[in-house]
């Protein structure tokens, strides 16, 4: 049996963090949206870094569909 150690911190497996990406929001907005990610057990990185990966898949320059 092998001993794997879950990693909690939301990062997919091999995901190495090397560039950040800051927005500027109204505070009650981030506050509502930092909210419903706790609830879900979520954090604001990882969903974030998912919604930009897939608007890069479906948005790539030049590729004919």
């Amino acid at each position: 049996m092998t001993n794997i150690k879950k990693n909690n911190c939301g990062r997919p497996a091999g995901r190495i963090k090397t560039a950040k990406i800051e927005i500027s929001i109204e505070p009650t907005v981030k506050d509502e949206f930092m909210t419903l990610l706790r609830k879900e057990g979520k954090t604001a990185s990882v969903e974030i870094g998912l919604w930009i990966r897939e608007y890069i898949k479906n948005n790539k320059l030049g590729e004919v569909e």
